[in-house]
């Protein structure tokens, strides 16, 4: 069995039944006694540490390293531009000298480039400059983004779009004061694309790829092929571009702001902002031209930005694996997120305490076993709102249970689940070994 890019979230089904594909081919694999490969460029955390104990769940789990690229390419020279250091010497565009300079060679030399910058839309969100109101969505607990295109704002969580016409459109109100100034914040892909057509000539070819841009039928495929039959093109995208191109002719990738990724409320927020850094300076360079990525950052200590800069994960991961130990999360714990919601706040918040209740008694009582047996007792944090606490008109609050390896927690949240009953109008979910906690 092998699975390519095992890193990767997507292989977490977030409905139910909420499995894990690399865990099933595990399980597959030990049931029929046959090799399982996990190919990436950045494994994941889980991989990582199941290869350093050798086993696991009775397999033996062996990391083969591949530190060279395929025939002559060699990895390509990652720069940090430093935007604090741009902003004290009183630059004030989205593009940094080393950006600005690259993309100039890149047009000169008649090449083609790939940005980065994982936020679509034209600005993350509308802000009064009178009162400071944020436009958020009637049904959920999120601000509004605007899109230039459609002058619209709308909510990526429930797809709801309202018109609008922000500042310095003669029409622009403020929702709750009524002021005119009513300005875009922040940065989107939208916004990007016009600033890269004001600053390179008319014959570079400058293709979007987001969310927006590849909703037709065979979008994808269509704006990828006309980003291979340019002379001379820039990519800017979102994730979605950051894997799977094989181009030769890049030869420099851009990372506008890689701060969006790092400063998430989830504890693998680090690991996902390395895997994506990663993966897309790894789009530069692949043919016998060298490549070049420049991440442009307020963060340049960071150890995710510094394990990119030097092609050494280890100054992420041994930083990341001491803070994961000293707090529980995986991979030293199995991670539970029990999710309940209802149009009704009250109904989703009592059910999920009483849930909260009844785990922690059990588990209290059983405490005494679990030591005997020289393991952790499992630990209920919360309950609390989640971080999106409203979605499509439902109230949303979860729980985090951390269990300890290898215990079989499912068997007690279900008895609880059972204890508890059910209540017309809120509905549960159970993740076991959760990868969303928003």
């Amino acid at each position: 069995i092998i699975i390519d890019e095992e890193h990767e979230t997507s292989y977490k089904q977030g409905s139910s039944p909420r499995y894990h594909v690399r865990e099933v081919a595990a399980e597959m694999a030990r049931r029929y006694r046959c090799p399982l490969v996990l190919g990436s460029a950045t494994p994941s955390a889980e991989s990582l540490d199941r290869c350093r104990r050798g086993t696991y769940n009775g397999v033996t789990w062996t990391r083969v390293e591949m530190p060279e690229r395929p025939g002559h390419a060699v990895l390509p020279t990652v720069r940090i531009a430093d935007l604090r250091r741009e902003f004290s010497h009183g630059s004030r565009s989205m593009f940094s000298k080393p950006l600005t300079e690259g993309l100039e060679r890149v047009v000169e030399r008649r090449e083609k480039a790939v940005l980065l910058h994982n936020r679509r839309g034209f600005a993350p969100f509308l802000m009064c400059r009178e009162c400071g109101c944020v436009p958020t969505c009637n049904h959920c607990s999120t601000a509004l983004t605007y899109h230039e295109r459609t002058h619209t704002l709308q909510c990526h969580t429930c797809g709801s779009s309202w018109r609008v016409q922000p500042y310095p459109a003669a029409t622009s109100r403020c929702p709750k004061c009524g002021s005119r100034y009513l300005a875009k914040m922040g940065l989107g892909t939208q916004q990007i694309e016009d600033a890269l057509h004001q600053m390179l000539p008319d014959d570079v070819a400058i293709i979007r790829m987001d969310a927006d841009s590849t909703r037709g039928k065979d979008a994808h495929k269509k704006l990828l092929e006309q980003f291979d039959a340019a002379d001379c093109a820039v990519l800017l995208g979102t994730q979605m571009i950051a894997k799977g191109l094989d181009f030769p002719e890049v030869t420099l990738v851009g990372v506008v702001n890689a701060d969006f990724a790092l400063k998430l409320p989830d504890f693998r927020a680090g690991e996902r902002a390395y895997d994506l850094l990663e993966q897309v300076a790894g789009r530069a360079g692949r043919g016998d031209r060298p490549g070049e990525v420049i991440i442009q950052t307020y963060l340049p200590e960071d150890p995710v930005i510094r394990a990119v800069a030097e092609h050494d994960r280890s100054i992420f991961t041994d930083y990341d694996l001491d803070q994961r130990r000293d707090a529980l999360y995986p991979p030293f714990v199995r991670l539970v997120n029990i999710l309940v919601w209802s149009a009704n706040r009250d109904d989703a918040q009592n059910y999920i305490g009483r849930i909260a209740k009844l785990l922690k008694r059990r588990w209290h009582a059983a405490a005494p076993d679990f030591l005997r047996a020289g393991s952790t007792v499992p630990q209920v944090l919360g309950p609390a709102s989640c971080v999106i606490e409203r979605a499509k008109d439902r109230y949303r609050f979860h729980l985090l249970v951390k269990s300890p390896v290898g215990y079989h927690v499912s068997d007690d949240i279900d008895a609880c689940l059972k204890e508890v009953g059910s209540v017309r109008g809120v509905s549960v979910s159970v993740d076991v070994d959760a990868y969303d906690l928003m």
